[in-house]
């Protein structure tokens, strides 16, 4: 996909991958890295790709519904925010579009209806996709100021990065992506 681009106009962030710095420590955003769908003057939405939710398997979920569905993939959910908790999004490859889906950026797309059931049971679909409950949301201007301060570092999305190896540690990866080192966080402040 495209270079690790960390120095752009942070006014632009819609299909960028944040990656959490060391100055996030502690709670769900500590090493979380945030695909973010929406960007604009009023605000930012965005899902964490990186925090697998072991616990819950879609199959699992749709086998208890009534009448059950039969014959379901295994699929990983992952949790992408602590809005919206109780929604499903899909993030996903742009080859095929559900009903809602919107294109983010090159071969990225984004359904925020999150209809689960035509995403496991239909027999076409995208080749890549990535289900979170809940999202991120921030205010008008949070998110510029939260980069700004070294919160976080925005990179060119990565399809390895967001649909590899669920079991993968994808920040360090990120950081390995962007090329840390001392310098790339000596005037960030926190407990890393």
């Amino acid at each position: 996909m495209g270079d690790t681009n960390h120095n752009g106009d942070i006014r632009h962030l819609r299909g960028k991958i944040l990656v959490a710095t060391p100055s996030i420590s502690g709670g769900y955003l500590d090493k979380s890295m945030i695909y973010i769908c929406s960007h604009s003057r009023d605000g930012a939405m965005g899902l964490v790709i990186n925090k697998r939710v072991p616990e819950i398997n879609i199959s699992d979920v749709l086998k208890m519904m009534n009448p059950p569905l039969k014959d379901i993939p295994t699929i990983d959910i992952y949790f992408g925010g602590a809005e919206e908790i109780n929604r499903c999004f899909v993030l996903h490859s742009d080859d095929y579009m559900f009903s809602g889906s919107v294109t983010v950026s090159d071969h990225f797309a984004f359904n925020p209806n999150g209809d689960i059931i035509e995403v496991i049971t239909s027999p076409v679909g995208p080749e890549k996709k990535l289900l979170c409950m809940g999202c991120c949301i921030w205010d008008m201007e949070q998110l510029e100021n939260e980069v700004a301060s070294s919160y976080w570092i925005p990179i060119d999305p990565d399809e390895a990065l967001i649909f590899g190896d669920p079991s993968a540690d994808k920040w360090s990866k990120a950081l390995m992506k962007i090329g840390s080192g001392t310098n790339l966080f000596s005037n960030v402040q926190g407990n890393a």
